[in-house]
């Protein structure tokens, strides 16, 4: 009868861990690779940013114009309404790299991993046993004396069936999570604000 215990002990389940955390280390390099990529792409490619936009509101005075034509009240004065113009003031754009304009590079982290092992054994067995005893009696008789003989069969069956089956599956999953760029490998900004030559100053992001 094959041991339950073997068939649990056969479960390669170091060489699953193994080959999981392989595929993980190989995918988290080319992760990083692929993001440090991304950050030099994003402090080289340019836009035209536009600083500011300035609109102004000025009154817009006009008449009303019903269905007939423009209207005017019982007094024959024309019925006026406040309107609006507005005009915008485009400020001049200049290049800003992707990444001065806040888009940062996405790095990402495997924060777990699962294996799960399922497996199925099934045993099953049948006996069965028959028994089967006849008795045969005959016998004759005359004017002198009486004769009968008897006879017995014995008929015995045994059969035995025994089934075995295993059956298993197993799954792997694993998390993948944004986490932010290394402090590190980010440039750092410098803003010089010199609107005022006399008050200079100079802040870091």
């Amino acid at each position: 009868m094959p041991n339950v215990g073997a068939e649990l002990a056969s479960v390669p389940f170091g060489k699953m861990i193994y080959d999981m955390a392989s595929a993980i280390a190989r995918s988290q390099i080319a992760l990083d690779k692929a993001s440090i990529q991304l950050v030099k792409v994003l402090a080289s490619t340019t836009f035209d940013y536009v600083p500011d936009v300035v609109e102004t509101l000025t009154p817009n005075p006009r008449q009303v114009t019903g269905p007939t034509g423009p209207l005017v009240d019982a007094s024959g004065n024309p019925v006026m309404v406040t309107g609006v113009q507005v005009t915008a003031d485009v400020g001049p754009s200049f290049p800003l790299t992707l990444l001065q304009a806040g888009v940062n590079p996405t790095f990402y982290a495997f924060t777990n991993s699962t294996i799960e092992v399922k497996m199925s054994i099934t045993s099953t067995q049948e006996s069965s046993n028959t028994l089967d005893v006849g008795v045969d009696v005959t016998a004759s008789a005359d004017f002198l004396f009486a004769s009968g003989s008897i006879s017995t069969h014995v008929n015995f069956s045994s059969a035995n069936k025994y089934s075995y089956s295993v059956t298993g599956s197993s799954s792997m999953s694993t998390t993948l999570a944004p986490v932010p760029p290394p402090k590190n490998m980010m440039p750092r900004f410098f803003l010089v604000n010199a609107m005022d030559p006399t008050k200079i100053s100079i802040s870091q992001s």
